[in-house]
């Protein structure tokens, strides 16, 4: 009896081994299926390479500054505004060894007859657009060009890591606000003196 169970024992290994090059040829039977290839989409490569004395921080190039919901009945008369929120510019691995200040430019839409207010646009295409608001972009709180027309005040900055606090908020543009979406954008420059 003792035989017999070594001998199963050793049976068992030898038929795992045979019963698995069986299964191996059921699948190489089904590898027979064509190759199929679809389209995935597309992945942006963004960036530049710049003779500057610092580099824009990649955090800063596409923020989204959120000014939040405000009540059409939140602006009074001409001029009132909403709460500024605060951001900022990073600029890293700076080297003050030649140049010790920048300064901002910023290059948006205005509405016509002002250079210090962004005019509002819609981010989806059908989505109704604000009327009478714009928005600010404010320097130690005081309103910056935003025309592209010219730069903030400059600031000096030091070697490795500089910041250029900036802040925003909604302006009324007349007395009849009207709700909707209230998305701006800017492009801005960076110049180096």
């Amino acid at each position: 009896m003792i035989k017999f169970k070594y001998t199963a024992v050793a049976l068992i290994p030898l038929s795992i081994l045979f019963s698995s090059g069986v299964f191996a040829a059921d699948e190489n039977e089904e590898s027979n299926i064509p190759v199929l290839t679809v389209d995935g989409g597309t992945v942006h490569f963004t960036g530049s390479i710049v003779n500057a004395p610092c580099v824009v921080d990649v955090n800063s190039e596409g923020q989204t500054v959120r000014l939040g919901q405000y009540r059409t009945d939140s602006f009074k008369d001409v001029g009132s505004n909403s709460a500024p929120v605060d951001f900022t510019i990073n600029l890293i691995n700076c080297s003050a060894e030649t140049y010790k200040s920048a300064s901002v430019k910023f290059t948006g839409s205005t509405p016509e007859g002002t250079n210090d207010v962004l005019a509002l646009a819609s981010i989806q295409a059908g989505n109704k657009i604000a009327e009478g608001v714009g928005i600010q972009i404010l320097q130690d709180n005081t309103p910056v060009t935003v025309d592209g027309s010219e730069g903030t005040a400059a600031r000096t900055f030091n070697d490795g890591t500089n910041r250029l606090p900036f802040q925003a908020r909604y302006l009324a543009l007349n007395e009849n606000i009207i709700p909707g979406e209230a998305n701006a954008s800017a492009d801005f420059s960076i110049t180096y003196q």
